[in-house]
């Protein structure tokens, strides 16, 4: 317990202090999991902002995500490890439980339309 209520509370004091929209974020990457969980490839796409879609035009961003399951089995949970806000992004770090283990993933948001999309993603397994 005591291990995760020093970052937890420092993730709660960067939020604070940056002005993060905290609960739009965390929304995000809710829906990616559920999205990620169901295969809906389409979904996930519409979470991405322009330019990261079009690092992988058509079936690409299905392939893509099919080897993050391929390697870690499916989403369990996870929970805000970090956030922070600068430039008009919102980096998220977020330390996810799949299948095969913890995984520590690194979202980077910004508003795109109107609504905060990804614009970058990252995964690193946990020892």
């Amino acid at each position: 317990m005591r291990r995760w209520l020093a970052p937890v509370a420092a993730a709660a004091l960067i939020s604070a202090c940056s002005g993060v929209d905290e609960k739009a974020a965390h929304a995000v990457v809710d829906r990616f999991h559920a999205a990620l969980n169901a295969g809906d490839w389409p979904a996930i796409d519409a979470l991405l902002t322009k330019d990261a879609r079009a690092l992988r035009p058509g079936i690409g961003t299905a392939r893509a995500f099919g080897n993050l399951i391929d390697r870690h089995g499916r989403y369990q949970g996870g929970e805000l490890a970090g956030i922070s806000a600068e430039d008009g992004r919102t980096t998220l770090a977020w330390a996810a439980k799949y299948e095969k283990g913890p995984v520590s993933e690194l979202f980077v948001l910004r508003e795109e339309g109107g609504s905060l999309k990804i614009e970058s993603f990252t995964d690193n397994p946990l020892p």
